[in-house]
C-alpha cells in the first residue's frame, strides 16, 4: 500500500503469493471502493438520523415500496433530499425505489397482535386470498396476496415464511381456494413477509403488476435516480419498465433481482437486458438449498464483472445488528466474502431500515472517512465546531489541527496506524489532539473507530493485478476506444502506484468503462449531471463529484476547472495530496463520446489558480 493507501499487488507472482503475503497489522487507507446501500425505513427515517448516515458514507438511499404507503415514501424522499441539502456533500447520495413484483406476501396483522407473531410448532394456520383478511391477519389465518400460489399449492409442499426460519407443511386444500397448513419449524411471521414455495415461481408469467406501475410512475413523478425491480426470473420486466421510462430510461438505471431458480438459469437475458443485477440471497436461499447459495452468488457476481454491469450483494449482511450492537465474525467475514467475490455494492435492509442501531451497522460495514465531515476538521483555531448530526451542544479546548490535515490522516492517527502528516503538523500533537479533544467530546467516535472496516480491509486483500490481467483477457480483439482508454487507464495505474484516476465525464460510461477493469486505486469521476453523478454509485472504485459551477467560455477551461474540482475534492477527502501522481482521463474535444486521453499528472498545488491540465505542451503539471 503506497502512502496515499492505493494497493498495488501487481509484484507477486500468483494469487497464492499475494494471499501469504496479507497482514494482520496492514495499516487503513483513507478511501473505500465498495458502495455501501443503506434500506430506510422507521429507524432511520428523520432528516437528523439520514445526515449521520450520509455523513457515515451510505451511498444510495433504497426505499421499499412493497412496505407502508406511498404517502409515507413521498416524506421519506422529502427527508432524504433534506439531507442531502444539508449535508452538502460533493458526491450526492442516491434513491432507489424497489417495487414489489410478483413476490407472494402475507397481509397485516390486527393491530391487537403487533407487527410480529410466534408460531409454535404443530400449530394449524389457515391461508386464505379473502381481501376482507388482508390487514386482520391472527394466530389461525393468514392472508396471502397471490390466488396463484394458493391453486398451485400441494399437500405436502413446504411453505417457508420471512428468510425461510419458519416452515409450515401443507396439509391438505380446502374450499374456496384455502389451504391447511401445519407449522414444522418454528419461528416468527410479521407484516408483509415473503411466502414461497421452492422451485415454484411466483406467478405464470413475469410482468409487471398494477401496484409496480403506480410506483413508477411514483418514481418518475419524483424524479429517483434508480428502480430496482424485485423478482425479476425473465427479462420482460425489465422490457417493459423501460417502455414505461421512455426518455428517463437513459438516466434512470434499471437493476434486476435476483431471487429465484428461474432467475439464475436465465441470468445471460437478464443481464443483457438490466443495468445491474442484485444478488437476493434472503430469498435464493429459500428456493436454492443452503449449500448451493454461495455457489450462486460467486457465479452471478462473475457473470456481472464479465459484462461490466453492476451487481449487489443484498440481505442479512449484518442481520445480527439489527439488535446486537456488534456483528458476528461470520458475518463481518460474509461482508468481506462478497467483495472479494466482486461485487461493487453491499446492500443493509432490516439492520437500518428498523434496527436497533441503523448508523452503527453502517459504520460497520464501511469506511470512517465521512463520520467526521472534513468541514469539520478543517476549523481555524480558537472558533467553535459546527455541531455533527444529533449531538447535543459542546465546547472545545486545546488546539484545532492545522487547516492542511485530511480527515484520512487523522484517522490514522486515531487507530495508531502508520501515516505521513504535513510538516506543520507533527504526529504526536496531532494524536494528542485527538485522543483529548475529539474522543473526549464525542465518545461515540471511539466507538466508531474500533469497529473492524470490513469493507476497507477486503479490499485491500484483493489481487488487483490478476483481476485486471483475468478481464483483460475476456476483452475481445479488436476492442473499441472506450475499452481501449479504459484499460490503458488501469494498466497506467497499476505500473505507475497511482494515488486516483481522475476522469472528466459528461454520460459517466467512461468511469464505468474504466471500473469494469478493476483498478487498484479511486476513480474520481466529475460531472456536471446530477443524475450521471448519483447513477455511479452503483459501480465499485467510482467516487462521483459533482461540479455544478456555470461552464466557462471555452471548453479548455471548463475542462481545466472541473479536473481542479475533482484533484481539490480529493486531496480535501485525503486521498491525494501535493505531489501524488493521478491517472488523468479526458476527451479531446466538447460532447461526450470523445474521452480517448490518457495522462500520467503530477498533482499541483491546489491552492492556485487551475492549471492548464488540457494544455499538453504545459510541462509544469505533466508528470511523464
Amino acid at each position: 500500500m503506497d502512502s496515499e493507501g492505493a494497493v498495488h499487488r501487481g509484484q507477486f507472482d500468483s494469487r497464492l503469493a499475494q494471499i501469504c503475503s496479507l497482514s494482520v497489522d496492514s495499516g487503513i487507507r483513507p478511501f473505500r471502493m465498495t458502495s455501501v446501500i443503506c434500506t430506510i425505513g422507521p429507524a432511520c427515517d428523520n432528516v437528523d438520523t439520514l445526515c449521520e448516515l450520509i455523513d457515515t458514507g451510505m451511498n444510495i438511499c433504497r426505499l421499499n415500496m412493497a412496505h407502508s404507503t406511498l404517502e409515507y415514501h413521498k416524506k421519506l424522499i422529502h427527508n432524504i433530499r433534506e439531507a442531502v441539502h444539508r449535508t452538502n456533500s460533493p458526491s450526492p447520495v442516491a434513491i432507489a425505489v424497489e417495487i414489489a413484483g410478483q413476490g407472494v406476501r402475507t397481509g397485516n396483522f390486527v393491530s391487537s397482535l403487533g407487527d410480529e407473531l410466534t408460531m409454535k410448532k404443530g400449530h394449524e394456520v389457515v391461508l386464505t386470498n379473502e381481501a376482507s383478511l388482508q390487514n386482520s391477519c391472527d394466530e389461525s389465518t393468514l392472508y396471502v396476496n397471490s390466488l396463484y400460489f394458493l391453486q398451485q399449492a400441494q399437500p405436502g409442499n413446504k411453505i417457508l415464511i420471512g428468510d425461510g426460519l419458519l416452515s409450515l407443511l401443507v396439509k391438505e386444500k380446502m374450499d374456496g381456494d384455502r389451504i391447511l397448513a401445519q407449522v414444522e419449524t418454528e419461528g416468527q411471521v410479521g407484516n408483509m413477509c415473503h411466502v414461497h414455495i421452492p422451485k415454484m415461481v411466483p406467478a405464470p408469467e413475469n410482468k409487471l403488476t398494477d401496484n409496480d406501475k403506480e410506483c413508477i410512475n411514483f418514481a418518475l413523478e419524483h424524479n429517483v435516480d434508480m428502480i430496482f425491480a424485485a423478482w425479476t426470473w425473465t427479462p420482460n420486466v425489465v422490457r417493459e419498465i423501460k417502455d414505461m421510462l421512455g426518455e428517463r430510461a437513459s438516466s434512470m438505471k434499471i437493476v434486476a433481482c435476483i431471487e429465484n431458480y428461474a432467475a439464475v438459469k436465465n441470468i445471460s437475458a437478464i443481464l443483457e437486458e438490466a443495468d445491474g443485477i442484485m444478488v437476493a440471497r434472503g430469498d435464493l436461499g429459500m428456493d436454492l438449498p443452503l449449500e448451493k447459495v454461495f455457489l450462486a452468488q460467486k457465479s452471478l457476481i462473475g457473470l456481472a464483472n464479465v459484462a461490466g454491469k453492476p451487481v449487489i450483494c443484498a440481505a442479512q449482511m449484518l442481520e445480527s445488528m439489527s439488535i446486537n450492537p456488534r456483528p458476528t465474525r461470520a458475518e463481518a467475514a460474509d461482508v468481506a466474502n462478497a467483495i472479494l467475490d466482486g461485487t461493487d455494492c453491499v446492500m443493509l435492509s432490516g439492520e437500518t431500515a428498523k434496527g436497533k442501531a441503523p448508523v452503527k451497522a453502517l459504520k460497520t460495514v464501511c469506511a470512517f472517512e465521512s463520520a467526521v465531515p472534513a468541514k469539520n476538521l478543517n476549523m481555524p483555531p480558537k472558533k467553535k465546531p459546527k455541531l455533527l448530526p444529533c449531538q447535543t451542544k459542546l465546547t472545545f479546548s486545546g488546539t484545532f489541527p492545522s487547516t492542511d490535515t485530511s480527515v484520512g490522516e487523522v484517522e490514522k492517527v486515531a487507530s495508531e496506524a502508520r501515516m505521513s502528516t504535513s510538516e506543520s503538523t507533527p504526529k504526536e500533537p496531532l494524536k494528542r489532539h485527538f485522543q483529548t479533544t475529539w474522543l473526549s467530546l464525542y465518545p461515540w467516535l471511539r466507538k466508531c473507530l474500533n469497529v473492524k472496516q470490513i469493507a476497507r480491509e477486503a479490499e485491500m486483500a484483493i489481487h488487483h493485478d490478476y483481476v485486471y490481467r483475468q478481464l483483460r483477457l475476456i476483452t475481445v480483439v479488436p476492442t473499441d476506444t472506450q475499452h481501449a482508454t479504459a484499460m490503458s487507464a488501469v494498466e497506467a495505474a497499476l505500473r505507475s502506484k497511482a494515488a486516483a484516476i481522475i476522469v472528466v465525464t459528461n454520460s459517466g460510461r467512461s468511469a464505468t468503462s474504466i471500473a469494469r477493469y478493476r483498478p487498484p486505486c479511486l476513480i474520481v469521476a466529475v460531472t456536471k449531471s446530477h443524475h450521471v453523478v448519483k447513477g455511479l454509485h452503483l459501480h465499485r472504485s467510482i467516487y462521483p463529484v459533482l461540479h455544478d459551477a456555470a461552464d466557462c467560455e471555452e471548453w479548455s477551461d471548463d475542462i481545466d476547472f472541473r479536473i481542479h474540482h475533482a484533484l481539490s475534492i480529493s486531496k480535501q477527502r485525503g486521498y491525494i495530496k501535493t505531489g501524488s501522481i493521478c491517472i488523468l482521463v479526458t476527451g479531446h474535444m466538447p460532447g461526450a463520446g470523445w474521452t480517448n486521453t490518457v495522462r500520467t499528472i503530477v498533482v499541483p498545488d491546489l491552492d492556485k489558480t487551475p492549471g492548464h491540465y488540457t494544455n499538453l505542451g504545459n510541462q509544469s503539471h505533466l508528470g511523464i
